[in-house]
């Protein structure tokens, strides 16, 4: 059989290889999109490299204006910048010029960009997933994390490269008010999962923490409970039950009528983490640039041989820390 050219190549990508990979790319729901709003990296202030943006400090309350008065302006000053960085992931597989001439290249060629295909689809959506839980399972840590919160790219260097735009991990006991030096807390170390301590973390989420900058009030309803595996069970009692969970005398459930739904995350894996528990609200607390599944492009050598390219994009960056609460888990 005569060598197969580029184009055959390209053709096998198309019907043989991104079948199978998108299959495994959407194997069951991902968890991430639902922690942060999605961007295009096209669509960044530096395209596919990285962005940043402003904490606004929040709007002024209306005034009272009587007739004749002119009307006061408001003022909308950026407390802090936030930065997040874009990065470019890839993989590839070499088509041998050998192959290219073999007995049956196509059908072995097919097979090999198959096998790459369905396995580039599955590692693709496991590391994204990996790297967003890892910034709520890194987020609590005093000592920060470089690789997980510097937000760097080309000329804009993060000033807090292990940490959130406020200096502080993500999840703190002390996040400072830009306005005001009032300090909040959306990290509580020791406190386990059960329907009384939900009930004091939902209240700390909705009433303390729902202020701006300004100190000014705010609406933050938490949508989802997140666990990892291993509480799924005890989160399923405590959001399911009519009754409160342990009660001798019949009380009724209140945190039933919170309307969290339940978000086991697989991702949750650090050691530290079984017993953690978070809060969060749905396309709230980050920005995630995500160029979806991997793009295939192919590059021939001078010597014959077929690069076979898969790449996407990718990176996140907290840019408001009061829509999560993080809840059981070490600073350190």
């Amino acid at each position: 059989m005569s060598s197969i050219d580029v184009t055959q190549v390209s053709e096998l990508v198309d019907n043989t290889g991104y079948p199978v990979m998108m299959e495994m790319y959407e194997q069951r729901d991902l968890v991430y999109p639902l922690l942060g709003e999605i961007l295009d990296p096209s669509d960044l202030a530096s395209p596919e490299y990285g962005t940043k943006g402003s904490v606004i400090e929040g709007p002024e309350p209306f005034k009272r204006r009587e007739d004749g008065q002119q009307v006061e302006a408001s003022t909308l000053e950026t407390a802090y910048t936030w930065y997040m960085a874009c990065e470019q992931y890839s993989r590839s597989m070499i088509v041998p010029s050998r192959l290219r001439r073999s007995a049956d290249n196509l059908g072995k060629i097919a097979n090999m960009i198959g096998e790459a295909a369905r396995g580039w689809g599955e590692v693709a959506r496991l590391q994204k997933e990996d790297f967003i839980a890892d910034i709520f399972q890194k987020g609590t840590l005093t000592a920060g994390s470089a690789e997980f919160f510097d937000g760097s790219f080309p000329g804009n260097a993060d000033p807090y490269p292990k940490f959130i735009y406020d200096g502080l991990p993500f999840f703190d006991t002390a996040h400072t008010l830009s306005a005001s030096g009032t300090t909040l807390a959306n990290h509580v170390v020791s406190s386990a999962l059960t329907a009384a301590n939900l009930q004091t973390a939902l209240i700390a989420m909705t009433n303390t923490n729902a202020v701006n900058e300004r100190g000014e009030r705010v609406v933050v309803r938490p949508t989802h409970l997140m666990v990892p595996p291993a509480l799924e069970y005890t989160a399923r009692t405590i959001l399911e039950s009519s009754l409160l969970p342990g009660s001798a005398n019949n009380d009724a459930n209140v945190v039933q009528s919170a309307g969290l739904q339940l978000l086991v995350n697989p991702a949750l894996d650090d050691a530290a983490s079984s017993a953690a528990w978070w809060l969060v609200t749905q396309g709230r607390s980050l920005k995630i640039a995500d160029s979806g599944a991997p793009q295939i492009s192919l590059k021939e050598r001078e010597n014959g041989d077929i690069v076979v390219v898969a790449e996407y994009l990718f990176g996140a960056a907290v840019d408001n820390w009061r829509y999560s609460y993080c809840a059981n888990k070490a600073a350190s």
